[in-house]
């Protein structure tokens, strides 16, 4: 083609035809320019049908991540509401009996409420979005703030119920409650034919009745039950709010991934 156009000029050139020469020559800018023009609108469908393809994957793999995330999220809370359960009744038959040995299965209670509530983090996705700056893809403004909003929010009460473990959970509670009872692995989902549970329970037995009637023992362990309960209500209200987020934010992203 590029030999065609040569030819012509170089014909017209040898025949003398000026005018005609310079009129070709612009008409052949013209056909590159516009070819040129017609290559990079090409390019640009095409690139924009790669950001729509990757923008929906993005969009679903959020979507899936915020439904894991719900679902973690209410298991947190049905385990939390579990754990504030025992502690409520411990404390209930402790100011009828005014006495943690006549508490039923005191050891196994005050064992599971040595557990701790977690904050469920999954955020796969997002961080794929945001380390390879790939946010931009979400073309819907309202939605790509929303999202960038929720994590945020999410991030600020991951480190509220962090904080609350580290500082208060593990620090001062769960010491407390783990120098006051007999840790039988199967409180703890762990259970072994090899562990003679009555044996090591006859041998600490002694030991664990007369720590917990001691005054002071006593007081604290009271007390440790009572933080319990105020540290796992408190996360759970933590991630009680990133849920309704999360629910909110899911309902949002099958509305655009919907619409498309």
């Amino acid at each position: 083609m590029i030999k065609f156009f040569r030819k012509i000029r170089y014909n017209l050139m040898e025949q003398n035809k000026t005018r005609k020469y310079f009129k070709y020559a612009i008409g052949e800018i013209i056909l590159v320019v516009v070819g040129i023009l017609i290559a990079l609108q090409i390019n640009t469908w095409n690139q924009d049908i790669i950001n729509t393809s990757n923008e929906q994957n993005y969009l679903v793999g959020l979507k899936n991540d915020l439904e894991k995330q719900i679902n973690a999220f209410n298991g947190s809370v049905e385990f939390g509401n579990i754990i504030i359960d025992i502690g409520e009744s411990t404390l209930e038959d402790f100011s009828l009996t005014g006495n943690l040995l006549q508490i039923d299965s005191i050891n196994s209670k005050l064992s599971k409420m040595m557990y701790s509530l977690s904050y469920p983090n999954i955020e796969t996705t997002f961080n794929e979005l945001n380390t390879t700056g790939q946010l931009n893809l979400i073309k819907e403004k309202s939605l790509r703030s929303k999202i960038i909003k929720y994590y945020q929010n999410s991030e600020s009460n991951k480190e509220s119920v962090n904080g609350n473990l580290q500082n208060v959970f593990y620090n001062q509670i769960f010491p407390t409650i783990k120098s006051s009872v007999i840790i039988h692995p199967e409180n703890f989902r762990f259970n072994s034919k090899k562990i003679n549970k009555a044996l090591i329970r006859e041998k600490l037995n002694v030991e664990f009745e007369s720590n917990l009637v001691k005054p002071d023992k006593e007081f604290e362990i009271v007390n440790a039950i009572s933080m319990v309960i105020i540290v796992t209500n408190t996360n759970i209200k933590h991630i009680q709010n990133s849920l309704e987020e999360a629910e909110l934010l899911l309902k949002d992203i099958n509305k655009e991934l919907n619409n498309d």
